[in-house]
Parts: structure tokens; C-alpha cells; sequence
């Protein structure tokens, strides 16, 4: 267990913003630099299928290589804010002076972790976490109104599964419809990635005294 080893401390600490203008001011470096900027790239892919359409009702054929690398960019920067976010609460849980005791060999742990974390899972995700700060299960944080922490499990692995369909080449390809799926994919992982955030925050205020600032 991290709490056995790494004791807890009330020093406030806040990070330096990383984007002007305060837009993600309550929101994790990783999520401003990891989770953010690749969503935006999948939005735009969703506006090109959006300025690529025939007018015509009904699925649009030829686009739908379009839909899949939505599901591709949105996985993608869901495992890198992940790995991101726990290396960020890897610093923060760092003794303030003197002696380190464990603290050097556990984030030497949890980097080699992190470097072999290709498979962004609830399982997997799960671990990371648990792993890497203690906190036992960081899905039951992930809820929003019309959203419980079962359906975004579940929309999750749903992603997942769709990832690896589509970059391991099934055949027939995926079919992904973008009104229904590709084009709200994007704000459900923005979502899940607040609802960490802010999970993570009170898990380590609670347990550890630090403040994250986020």
C-alpha cells in the first residue's frame, strides 16, 4: 500500500499553470497537456465528416475511415493523461526535504509501470491508479448527471474494444456512426477525465493533506 511508506504531509501545493488565460484553470497538467489537446484533434476530424457530408440522409459512405480515427485519438490521449496524471501525483506525494525514504524506489516502480501501460482498460486503469497513489477504485468517482459510474465503465470498455478492432485491423471494418458515437466520444472521455481529476484531488487531500490545486 502507498500509505505505508509514503507519510502524509499538509504542505499545500499547487502547480504552475501551464495555458493562459485560466481555461483549465481547476484541471490537472495532464489533462490540459495530454487529454485536451488530442480530443481537440478528434473534434476537428468530427467537424470534416460534418463539412464532407452529401446532405443525403443516411449513413455516408467513404467517411467512415473518419469515425474510426475519432475512436483511435480518443483512446489515445485517454492512456496518455493517465500515465501523465500518475507521474503528477508521483511529484506531488515527494517528501518535502530530506529523508525520501521509499519515495525514490516507488516512482522508479511506477515509471515502469507507466512505460509498459499501452491498454487503457478499467481493469488496467484501475491498477495504475491503485498502484501507483492507493486509491482503491477510481471509477466509482466517474458519474454525471443522466451518467453512472456502471455506464461510464461500460462506455469505456466499449471504446476500448472499438480501439482495438480498429488498429488490429478486423475485417470486416468497424462500423462507428458519427451522430450517435464518433461525434459525442470526445466529451465523454473530457468527462471521464474531470471526474478523475477531481477524484484523484479528493483522494489525496483526504488522505495525504496535499492540495493539488485541481
Amino acid at each position: 500500500m502507498v500509505a505505508q511508506f509514503l507519510a502524509p504531509n499538509n504542505i499545500t501545493r499547487r502547480r504552475l499553470r501551464r495555458l493562459e488565460g485560466g481555461l483549465f484553470a481547476m484541471s490537472s497538467v495532464a489533462y490540459c497537456t495530454r487529454l485536451e489537446p488530442v480530443l481537440a484533434d478528434a473534434d476537428e476530424i468530427n467537424l470534416g465528416h460534418v463539412a464532407l457530408r452529401t446532405g443525403n440522409r443516411g449513413r455516408q459512405y467513404g467517411l467512415g475511415a473518419l469515425n474510426r480515427a475519432v475512436v483511435v485519438m480518443c483512446v489515445s490521449a485517454w492512456e496518455t493523461y493517465l500515465e501523465q496524471v500518475v507521474d503528477e501525483c508521483i511529484e506531488l506525494l515527494r517528501p518535502q526535504a530530506p529523508p525520501l525514504g521509499n519515495w525514490p524506489a516507488h516512482r522508479a516502480v511506477v515509471r515502469n509501470q507507466t512505460g509498459r501501460f499501452n491498454n487503457p482498460t478499467l481493469q488496467n486503469t484501475r491498477s495504475l491508479v491503485r498502484d501507483s497513489i492507493g486509491l482503491q477504485d477510481v471509477s466509482e468517482n466517474w458519474f454525471w448527471p443522466r451518467t453512472s459510474p456502471e455506464r461510464a465503465r461500460e462506455r469505456l470498455e466499449e471504446a476500448i474494444t472499438l480501439r482495438h478492432q480498429v488498429a488490429h485491423g478486423t475485417m470486416p471494418r468497424p462500423i462507428v456512426h458519427n451522430q450517435r458515437y464518433a461525434s459525442r466520444l470526445p466529451d465523454f472521455f473530457r468527462r471521464l477525465g474531470q471526474r478523475t481529476d477531481e477524484g484523484i484531488s479528493s483522494y489525496l487531500l483526504d488522505d495525504f493533506g496535499i492540495v493539488t490545486g485541481w
